[in-house]
């Protein structure tokens, strides 16, 4: 698996498989159809390459080989490198968005584009690294663990009814 910075050419890819993967990430505590959460999503990722640059943040694309050797997208992360922890203010990197094509999953991408955020942070001095995860989500849990990651703190939620 290689791991380059990705560029505007990148663009549809991203927006394409960012539409794809959401559903995998929601909470089931979150309750509405999936068509909703589709909308927000599609919403959030029209901005999103425009924050990407305005944020100096990075996207890292995945890509594998064809049968003829030509790249092939796998995935993608978009790391933003100017983030502060909430509670102390300490300079971290922040993993935006991280997404893998189901083809993809268990090849080795998540891991690959984990580590150039690992090492672009480290490159730029920046001590943490952080993410947020949908406590359901156990295959990225597993990843996450696997590549040292540990829980910090827990969102929790609940549900109201209108009663």
């Amino acid at each position: 698996m290689r791991i380059r910075v990705g560029d505007v050419h990148d663009w549809p890819f991203i927006y394409a498989l960012g539409k794809t993967v959401i559903l995998d990430s929601v909470s089931p505590w979150r309750r509405q159809p999936a068509s909703r959460t589709l909308n927000y999503r599609i919403g959030i990722l029209k901005g999103l390459w425009t924050w990407i640059q305005q944020s100096d943040s990075v996207a890292f694309i995945a890509e594998s080989e064809d049968d003829q050797g030509g790249p092939v997208k796998a995935g993608y992360l978009i790391l933003f490198p100017g983030a502060k922890e909430e509670l102390t203010g300490l300079s971290q990197g922040w993993v935006m968005d991280l997404a893998v094509s189901k083809e993809f999953r268990g090849r080795g991408a998540g891991s690959a584009l984990l580590k150039a955020a690992e090492d672009h942070c480290r490159a730029a001095r920046i001590p943490y690294l952080g993410l947020a995860v949908s406590s359901h989500n156990v295959k990225a849990l597993s990843l996450y663990e696997k590549l040292g990651f540990a829980e910090e703190r827990k969102l929790m939620v609940k549900v109201l009814s209108a009663d």
